[in-house]
């Protein structure tokens, strides 16, 4: 059973390998195939996009909305072609493109140097599976991939968890840098004493218990409370990074100050200043977020959708 896993990852893994190699504007091209493929052909979550947006923005205009409908899936398929050119590209290439710069990375270097460790909370805008090359892409880091932890959820499917780990080591970020979020508090208490920096991408729909809430852009939102809950037990400082979409495959890396002293915070303090700065993010550039998730389930307006 685990060589017929084996086999087929490495089925699924060699041609997009080999796709990945095309140039850049050759996949920006494909990009939009496949939007067209997402949007018009497929009306992926199309449903969910519409349900979404009308209810975070509900004045407006039709138009509006349409183009940013529209825009969303060329933005997605971005996403999708531009992780698929950089498996075979370095990240000193991709800085080099052009394709990813930083903006506050000495705020957050200086963070790490004074504190040991940082905890960054970041959510779905940009690119973010370009983050990763942070260390290559902030000419003011002084940490490398040693000191870089990911979280991540782990997936159901055995062979989608073995290609997502693979397509994830392709650089010199590798397995070692990827803790399950069910393992991380336990993870960052043993390494206490090591020198990190732990990536969290904050927004997803919480399950369970540990979420805080918050009024997001004019909804009652729930928030994965895991990285708080971390960084206050272990009085880390925290930082966020806003991933801003400034033209195609050009995205610049801001890193903002939360707190110094996370034990001093109150309960959901750092989970709302987080929301805050991701809310003005968004409203700044509605299009750059992920729009296609089931966000906001509990308030029923999906009640409706076939997707």
């Amino acid at each position: 059973m685990k060589f017929l896993r084996t086999l087929a990852v490495y089925i699924l893994l060699i041609p997009t390998v080999l796709l990945s190699l095309l140039p850049l504007c050759v996949h920006h091209l494909l990009a939009r195939f496949v939007a067209w493929l997402l949007g018009p052909v497929l009306k992926y979550r199309l449903p969910v996009v519409r349900t979404n947006l009308k209810a975070a923005f509900p004045d407006l205009p039709e138009e509006e909305t349409q183009v940013l409908v529209k825009g969303y899936y060329l933005h997605i398929a971005d996403l999708i072609c531009e992780t698929v050119w950089s498996l075979t590209r370095s990240y000193a290439h991709i800085k080099k493109k052009g394709v990813c710069s930083v903006e506050g990375g000495a705020m957050l270097n200086d963070m790490f140097v004074r504190h040991g460790s940082v905890v960054v909370l970041l959510g779905h805008t940009g690119n973010w599976e370009l983050l990763p090359g942070l260390p290559v892409y902030s000419d003011e880091a002084t940490y490398g991939y040693d000191n870089v932890m990911s979280a991540y959820h782990t997936m159901s499917n055995r062979l989608s968890e073995e290609l997502f780990l693979r397509l994830r080591s392709f650089h010199r970020f590798k397995r070692k840098n990827l803790v399950p979020s069910g393992s991380f508090l336990r993870y960052a208490l043993e390494h206490r004493d090591d020198r990190k920096v732990y990536f969290f991408i904050a927004d997803q729909r919480p399950e369970g218990k540990g979420s805080v809430e918050t009024v997001f852009l004019g909804l009652k939102t729930e928030w994965v409370a895991g990285a708080e809950a971390i960084a206050r037990r272990t009085g880390l400082p925290v930082a966020y990074i806003g991933i801003n979409k400034i033209a195609r495959s050009r995205y610049v890396i801001k890193c903002e100050a939360i707190c110094e002293d996370s034990a001093a915070t109150q309960p959901g303090d750092i989970t709302k200043s987080f929301a805050s700065k991701l809310e003005r993010d968004i409203i700044a550039d509605k299009g750059n977020w992920l729009w296609s998730h089931k966000r906001w389930k509990d308030l029923g307006i999906y009640d409706n959708n076939k997707r």
